[in-house]
């Protein structure tokens, strides 16, 4: 146990959690073990694609593919289900990727070994990857939800990859929970995109333009000073440690 989960480090402080509803949710535990008073309400919910032609063809066809990139945990989980559906044993000769540490340890799990970067764990740093590089005539599938980053597609085009999407959930965001977070008076808000941090608002002349707001990287950062938050502390990545440190640094604890 490390001095930043000690209990009561942050007792008395009002921390409010936005991203979508996990099975087992890491940080909200780290969090809670701090005495915070911790409210969890995802204003997003994440919704699979059950039924899909496009999906099915594309899963029975992976082992037509060189690379195979997962871009989240919720891509990782439900790609696994539809492989596991139609291929009793693993297509070989596929070389897996994921952009975070949580998410190669899910695909760990079904016995992919994904390569992940260090440090930063998104897609820039993904993209640094020297088995990335030179893709002549490489068939690359990216395994996502619903619209999102296109950096990813655009760049291993440019090095000669021939890119698909697998789309395999899609994002709602939940207007009543969305209400209920907007009512929320709090000592920091966590959140984990930039499309989470776009749903509560404009934060600029409003009584949340103080308020001290963790995200895990450089780009989502940016999107929250855009909307008028003032205080914005980008963690080191997504990883429940990294941020953890980071509501630390925004509550001015000592750690």
């Amino acid at each position: 146990m490390t001095e930043l989960s000690d209990k009561n480090s942050l007792a008395g402080k009002r921390v409010l959690l936005i991203r979508p509803q996990r099975q087992e949710d890491q940080l909200l535990s780290m969090l809670e073990n701090t005495g915070a008073d911790v409210t969890h309400i995802p204003v997003m919910s994440i919704e699979p694609i059950v039924e899909s032609h496009q999906i099915k063809t594309q899963i029975l066809e992976v082992d037509n593919f060189h690379k195979a990139i997962f871009v989240s945990g919720n891509a990782a989980e439900l790609a696994i289900e539809w492989i596991d559906k139609y291929w009793p044993m693993l297509p070989v000769e596929i070389e897996y990727f994921a952009v975070g540490e949580r998410t190669a340890a899910l695909l760990k799990e079904a016995d992919m070994d994904a390569l992940y970067p260090n440090g930063r764990q998104n897609s820039e740093a993904l993209l640094q990857l020297k088995q990335l590089q030179q893709l002549e005539n490489q068939r690359v599938i990216i395994f996502r939800g619903v619209g999102g980053r296109e950096i990813l597609a655009e760049t291993l085009t440019e090095r000669g990859a021939r890119v698909e999407y697998c789309e395999l959930y899609k994002r709602v965001i939940d207007s009543q929970q969305l209400a209920l977070a907007q009512q929320q008076e709090n000592d920091c808000l966590i959140a984990h995109s930039g499309e989470l941090i776009q749903a509560m608002g404009q934060a600029e002349n409003t009584q949340f333009a103080d308020t001290p707001v963790v995200v895990p990287s450089e780009r989502v950062a940016a999107i929250a000073t855009a909307l008028g938050y003032r205080r914005v502390i980008s963690a080191e990545n997504a990883l429940p440690e990294s941020m953890l440190a980071a509501v630390h640094r925004a509550l001015d604890s000592e750690i």
